[in-house]
Order: structure tokens, then sequence, then C-alpha cells
């Protein structure tokens, strides 16, 4: 570690608001590089070339200031970290008087060296982490052999564990920032917020503004039922705290490949909530069913499709259209269904007779029943269509 003038300077500026004597800090080659006498800074302080050298505090009285060139009366003691000696700090003032304060001094120093330190290993680390995750979910190019070797060589995580995609979106989280409270502190706060709650996840960093990505290994949920569970406990609590945020979960896979291929079903379960807003419950991408299958398929061939079963120019009203949804959720039921509905069975007959008149196909046979769901469907995900 290096002590530098960005370093130093926020240490001398906090030490000279609750101390009144000239504190100096100086770095591996004896210059000072912080002072509460700005006179000072950038000169060579031959008393802390001196405990450099001979690795020993230095005393300077007032008789000894010609031996020792751009030094004055005072105690100059060793600045360390982590076993080495990096630096020197020194206290202006009569010896006797600073003794035991210039102890405090330097451990004060080194306290503050350390947090400095230790807070830009995080934020390297974070920043790394932040890199490596846009590279997993970036939208075109996917480099598996570097993302692998990056994540093993400079994360130290191991990607032959299983891991499954909890994706957060926050809608509008602007909202929440001030002038004093930016958007990035925002995050922050809401990534520690979620780590208290998840405290061993391999990875976890907002992608964009609004996207939050965790990676939850299987030694936290081995199933379905308990990431779904642990997905709508951390929504529900960030919801608690006024933030209005939706969640997904794709499946369980190891590898780089398989963490990508896991956000991506995440971010389908996401989009899948735009388009069916009613499924309220439906987080995890194997919750989608057939839905998620089509939505798989290409825009191109989902209108071709529609162009051979669906006259664009005879639209379903939303009365048979939510009749087609009830029917379907009831299998096909018709007892049931007219329940649901709470209508006469023969006014379910009467609808389902209007669906066959306008699509040519018979919502109470199997196969047309297939392909009238597939249309509903598509209706869903393409508005335009």
């Amino acid at each position: 570690m290096h002590i530098t003038e960005e370093l130093a300077y926020p240490i001398i500026s906090k030490l000279k608001t609750i101390v009144s004597y000239n504190i100096n800090i100086m770095n591996e080659s004896g210059v000072i590089v912080a002072s509460t006498d700005s006179s000072r800074v950038d000169q060579v302080h031959e008393g802390a070339l001196h405990v450099l050298r001979k690795k020993e505090p230095l005393i300077i009285f007032q008789d000894d200031l010609r031996k020792y060139h751009g030094s004055k009366e005072g105690i100059n003691l060793p600045i360390e970290f982590l076993g080495e000696m990096i630096g020197v700090v020194g206290v202006t003032g009569a010896p006797d008087e600073l003794d035991q304060f210039v102890k405090i001094v330097k451990v004060t120093v080194e306290v503050m060296l350390q947090q400095v330190h230790f807070h830009n290993q995080l934020q390297y680390q974070k920043t790394l982490m932040d890199n490596w995750l846009l590279d997993l979910v970036h939208p075109h190019y996917f480099d598996e052999k570097k993302t692998e070797s990056f994540a093993r060589h400079y994360l130290h995580l191991q990607t032959d564990q299983k891991v499954q995609i909890l994706l957060l979106r926050f809608e509008d989280l602007y909202s929440h920032s001030t002038n004093t409270l930016q958007l990035s502190v925002v995050k922050e706060e809401l990534v520690r917020r979620i780590k208290l709650q998840l405290p061993e996840v391999p990875f976890q960093s907002f992608i964009h503004d609004s996207h939050c990505i965790i990676g939850i290994p299987s030694s936290i949920s081995t199933t379905k039922a308990e990431v779904v569970l642990l997905a709508k406990r951390i929504q529900r609590n960030l919801q608690e705290k006024q933030y209005r945020v939706k969640v997904a979960v794709g499946s369980n896979y190891s590898g780089v490949t398989g963490y990508r291929k896991s956000y991506l079903e995440a971010l389908s379960s996401l989009e899948l909530q735009e388009s069916f807003p009613q499924f309220t419950d439906y987080i995890h991408i194997q919750d989608w069913g057939i839905m998620d299958f089509i939505k798989q398929i290409p825009v191109e061939t989902r209108k071709e499709f529609m162009s051979r079963y669906y006259d664009q120019d005879v639209q379903l009203s939303s009365t048979l259209r939510h009749t087609l949804q009830v029917l379907f959720e009831c299998q096909l039921n018709m007892k049931e269904t007219a329940k649901t509905l709470h209508i006469h069975r023969n006014t379910l007959l009467y609808r389902l007779e209007s669906v066959e008149t306008e699509t040519g196909l018979n919502p109470r046979r199997f196969d047309d029943a297939i392909l009238l769901r597939f249309i509903l469907i598509i209706l869903e995900i393409n508005k335009d269509l």
C-alpha cells in the first residue's frame, strides 16, 4: 500500500477538526503528502527519512533541528500496515507533551488507512463483479470460456455449483433518490438490505438501474417451492419499504452458460408477468408452461400461425376471451366453468357457440381448444396482432 495525497488528505482533514497540534503524514520517500499546515506539503522531511531508514521512532528536540532539514520539534512514528512500514506520521510540539498523544494519532491514522484500503478493495471487487455480470447477461455477445475463466480467477467463484437466478425489477427507483441521496447510493442500500436476507449468495448486483440479479445457490434452496417462497419474502420486505418491485426466478443450473440460461429464463418470466398480470403467483419460469414455450417462438412464425386460424378482421370480444380463459383454467369442465363465471350453463353454451361462429373453432373439441388456447396466449403476448 502506498500513502498518497488522495489517501492522506481526508485523514488530515478529519484530525484537523479535533486536534490543535500540527500533524504531518509522510510517504515511503519521506515526502509530506498531507499536513494540517498546508505550506509544508510536498517538502522532504529528513526526520521521516531517519524513521524509515532506522525503522524506529524519532524524537526531535529544538537543538536537533539542524540535523533534520525540513523538520520541526516533535515526535515522528512509523505508520505500519499489514506488518510493513509504509510511511511516517509526525506531530509538531514539545516532545514531553506529546508522548501519549502521538501514539493515539499513530493508531488513528493506521486504522483510517486500513479502512480506506479495505473499502477500496471492496469497491474494486464490486467493480469486477459488476463487469462480469454485465458480460454474463449481455443480450448479444457471450464468450463462455472468457466468462468462466474470469469467474474462477478473479472472483473465485466455484462455477460447478448449481445456481438459480433471482431477478428483481424495480419501478422508478429515481423517485427514491434526491440531490443528497444519489441513485447509486439507493442501489447500494438495496443490495445491503437484500444481503441481510441472503448472506451466502455467490453473486449479487444491479445490472441496470432497474434490474438486480442474485445467484441463489442450491445450498440455500433445493426446490422450486423453496426459492419461490424466498423470492416472495424478499419482494414483500422491499414493498414494505415502499419499493415497487417484481421478482422472477429461473431454473437451477451450473456453469456460466447455465447461469446465463437461468437469467434469460427469469427475464422471460418478468416479461410474461407484463403480458399476463392476472397470474400474480407466477414467479418461477416453470409456472408459465406453454405460455413460455409460445413466447420463444419467433414473432413471424406466430403471425403466420395466427393468419391461418384467426381472422384479424373478426375480433373476439373481451367477454368471449375471458370465457375461454376460464374454460381452459377449468380444464374444459363446463359445469365448473359456468360456476366460476356465475352464469347459467345455457349462457355458457351460447358464448362458446359464438366463438365457433366467429373463428370456426369449437372450444368443446380438444384439438380446437388447443388452437384457441394458442391464439389467446399469442394475442396477450403480441398486443398488436
